[in-house]
């Protein structure tokens, strides 16, 4: 009997121990876990503060690319300003050339006479003056921007920019419906410039104009020509498909 006891009270002592074992690890592991989510929270507190200092730095750049976008057109329209005052002064500068001229005393000098004068030199590159008109098209102001090419071609007569400003200015009339003039853009570049690297370009939109203003067989002719030269080409293909609604 006392044998019963003595072995009832051990099993119980062993249960105690295994439960008080088994509360001890419990708690271990909810501190462990504690600890593990107190460092997530910060490493997210961390991560969350880098990505609040990166929004800043991102806000802060596109409020200087705005401003620089501002500054940007602030400049072309300057520009463009600039080179209209030139040319008003080129004007100004020949007709006053063409008048009769008198000397310091007030003499008049002998008709025909010319006073030496220095050829005016553009205050802009060529590139400059170009990107201003072009950014007329850009923005949509054609007007303006026919009268900017216009210009650019006649103060930088000798720059390679010239046939792309005169390709432009047939677009913008194309666009504006001045069939007429546009012909006459394009008819001129393919004239003076036959190896200007657009004129595949020039020749679709010649031929169409040409066909759309009754001018068939002209246009079909230029089209013609286009497939004739570059067979390959995505220009080849659109005058291929232009001749088949012409027809």
């Amino acid at each position: 009997m006392h044998r019963y006891v003595t072995t009832g009270a051990a099993v119980v002592l062993a249960a105690a121990s295994f439960v008080s074992n088994a509360q001890e690890f419990d708690a271990n592991s909810l501190r462990q876990s504690q600890a593990e989510l107190l460092l997530q929270i910060e490493q997210l507190r961390q991560e969350t503060q880098q990505l609040r200092g990166l929004l800043e730095e991102l806000s802060f750049q596109i409020s200087e690319m705005s401003s620089d976008q501002k500054d940007r057109y602030l400049d072309l329209d300057e520009r463009l300003g600039e080179l209209v005052r030139v040319q008003k002064e080129r004007s100004v500068a020949s007709a006053t050339d063409s008048q009769r001229l008198e000397t310091p005393d007030g003499v008049s000098m002998a008709e025909g006479a010319r006073q030496p004068s220095q050829p005016s030199v553009p205050e802009v590159s060529d590139q400059e003056a170009y990107d201003t008109a072009f950014q007329l098209i850009r923005e949509r102001q054609f007007e303006d921007a026919l009268v900017a090419m216009e210009s650019f071609t006649r103060t930088y007569p000798e720059s390679e920019l010239v046939l792309d400003a005169k390709f432009w200015r047939g677009q913008v009339f194309d666009v504006l419906g001045r069939d007429v003039e546009a012909i006459e853009e394009f008819k001129a570049l393919t004239l003076i410039a036959p190896d200007y690297r657009r004129i595949l370009q020039v020749k679709i939109k010649l031929g169409k104009l040409l066909i759309k203003n009754q001018q068939v067989i002209e246009g079909q002719k230029i089209l013609e020509e286009v497939i004739t030269e570059a067979p390959e080409s995505v220009e080849a293909d659109l005058a291929k498909r232009e001749l088949e609604t012409a027809n």
